[in-house]
C-alpha cells in the first residue's frame, strides 16, 4: 500500500508503517532537523536491506561524516524527504515531485494518507498566549492543505493525528472548528470517524491522549478502524522495566553502552532489536546546582508516592517569583507506572522529567526520552541534543502508529 506522509516531524508516525505491507513514497516536513532524521531513517532502512548497516554504524560512532555515508545512499532514497512547509505557494511544486515519483516507479493508486499539522495552534497550554493572534495564524488552517492533498490523490484511508484541544478550539470567529473540519473534510468526499486514543492502552508506556480522525473514500466505514484497533490493546512497561537495561549516569554526563541487567521482554522484541547498531544519544543535561537539589527532593517524594510541589519545597530553593501556578514545574518519573505525557517543551529543560533514581540525580536523557515514545534504540535524532529532545516530544509514539497500521491491514487486506 503506497503511503504519503504529511507534516512528517521526526517520522514517528511513519515508523509504524515501514513493513514489508507498506511504501512510503514521500515525507514532507518543514523542520530542517526533522527533515535531516527522516533522511537518516530512509538511509538506515536501504542499508539494513542491503546488508550494509556497518556504515550506519560508523556514522553513528562518527568514523565518516554525513556526506561520506549519503555517498553510498542511491539519490532515490535522498529525496524522499521533501524539506518544505506547506503553503499555498509551495503545494503546485510538492505535487509535481511527488507525482514524478509515482510515474518513476509506475504507482496507479496512492492507498494512503498520513500525518497531522503542526498542534500548537490548538493546544490548551498556548491557547490564552496565541488568542491574539487568531486572525494571522496560518498554522490554524493547515488542514485545509491536508485536504488539498486528499483531493488530489484520492486515497482509501487517511490519518489525521492532534491534540484533543482541537476538540473545544474555538476560531477566530468564536465558533468551534472542528465541526467546520469534518465538514470540509465530507465535502472533499471523505466519511470520517474521530476518537481520543490513550497510547498507554497500546502498549505504550506513557499516559498520552491524542485525537485520531481515520477517514476513508467510502470503501469500509471508518468506525471499523477503531473497533479493529480495540483488539490491539496491550499491557504497557512501566518505566523502571522500559529503564532497566540502561546504564547508571549523572547530569551532564554521556554513557552509550548498555549496563549488565536484561531488558524486559518488551524492550528486547521492540527497542533492542537491532543488535550490531550501538548505543547513541544516551545524554543527559548538565543541570544548576539549585535545580540538582531540587529533583533529589522531588524524586525522593515521588518513590513515597508523593508529588511534591514547588510552594512545598524549602523557601531557599524557591528562585521563581511565580509560586501561584505551574506548582507541578518539577515531576519526577514513577518506576512503578507509565511515564506522564512526554511533550517538547522537554526541549527547552527536563524539569518535567526527572529520573526516578534519586541516586542518578538528573533529568532524562535523550534515549530515554525516545524510549516512552517507543523509537527503537537504532533511530538516530538529528542534529542537537535540543532539536532531538523537541523532535521527540512532538512525535507520534511508532509503537501506536504500528498498531494503526496493523489495523488498516486487517481491514484491507
Amino acid at each position: 500500500m503506497n503511503i504519503i506522509d504529511l507534516f512528517s516531524g521526526a517520522g514517528g508516525l511513519t515508523e509504524g508503517f515501514r513493513t514489508n505491507e507498506f511504501n512510503i513514497l514521500n515525507h514532507v516536513e518543514m523542520d530542517i532537523a526533522a527533515a535531516e532524521t527522516l533522511k537518516l531513517r530512509d538511509a538506515y532502512y536501504y542499508l539494513k536491506n542491503n546488508n550494509k548497516l556497518d556504515l550506519y554504524c560508523q556514522y553513528l560512532t562518527k568514523k565518516i561524516n554525513h556526506d561520506q555515508l549519503f555517498s553510498n545512499i542511491p539519490l532515490d532514497q535522498q529525496n524522499k524527504t521533501l524539506n518544505q512547509e506547506i503553503n499555498s505557494d509551495t503545494i503546485a511544486g510538492i505535487f509535481s515531485t511527488i507525482d514524478d515519483e509515482i510515474a518513476k516507479n509506475n504507482i496507479k493508486n496512492i492507498d494512503g494518507i498520513i500525518g497531522g499539522p503542526p498542534c500548537q495552534a490548538y493546544s490548551t497550554v498556548g491557547r490564552a498566549r496565541n488568542k491574539s493572534k487568531k486572525d494571522s495564524d496560518e498554522r490554524i488552517y493547515l488542514y485545509r492543505y491536508y485536504i488539498e492533498f486528499l483531493k488530489k490523490y484520492r486515497p482509501k484511508f487517511f490519518i489525521f493525528e492532534n491534540v484533543k484541544g482541537l476538540l473545544s478550539f474555538k476560531d477566530q470567529f468564536d465558533e468551534p472548528l472542528l465541526p467546520k473540519m469534518i465538514s470540509e473534510f465530507n465535502e472533499a468526499g471523505y466519511h470520517l470517524e474521530k476518537q481520543i486514543i490513550d497510547s498507554s492502552k497500546y502498549g505504550v508506556p506513557q499516559k498520552r491522549e491524542r485525537l485520531i480522525i481515520f477517514g476513508t473514500d467510502g470503501s469500509i466505514e471508518p468506525s471499523e478502524f477503531f473497533k479493529e484497533l480495540n483488539t490491539l490493546h496491550e499491557t504497557p512497561n512501566t518505566v523502571g522495566e522500559l529503564f532497566q537495561d540502561l546504564p547508571e549516569l549523572h547530569s551532564g554526563q554521556e554513557v552509550n553502552s548498555y549496563s549488565n541487567r536484561k531488558p524486559s521482554k518488551f524492550v528486547q522484541a521492540n527497542i533492542r532489536k537491532t543488535a550490531e547498531v550501538p548505543l547513541t544519544q544516551n545524554i543527559a543535561r548538565p543541570n544548576q546546582p539549585n535545580d540538582l537539589e531540587i529533583y533529589k527532593l522531588i524524586a525522593d517524594a515521588k518513590n513515597k508516592g508523593i508529588n511534591l510541589h514547588y510552594n512545598e519545597l524549602d523557601k531557599k530553593y524557591q528562585t521563581h517569583k511565580n509560586k501561584h501556578s505551574f506548582l507541578d514545574r518539577y515531576k519526577a518519573l514513577d518506576s512503578n507506572a507509565v511515564s506522564h505525557t512526554l511533550v517538547a517543551h522537554i526541549c527547552k529543560d527536563g524539569h518535567y522529567y526527572i529520573h526516578p533514581d534519586v541516586k542518578q540525580n538528573r533529568s532524562i536523557t535523550v534515549r530515554e526520552a525516545a524510549r516512552i515514545q517507543t523509537f527503537p534504540d537504532n533511530f538516530y535524532f538529528e542534529t542537537s541534543r535540543t532539536s532531538a529532545f523537541k523532535q521527540i516530544g512532538n512525535a507520534v509514539p511508532p509503537y501506536l502508529s504500528h498498531k494503526f497500521s496493523k489495523a488498516i491491514l486487517n481491514l484491507y487486506k
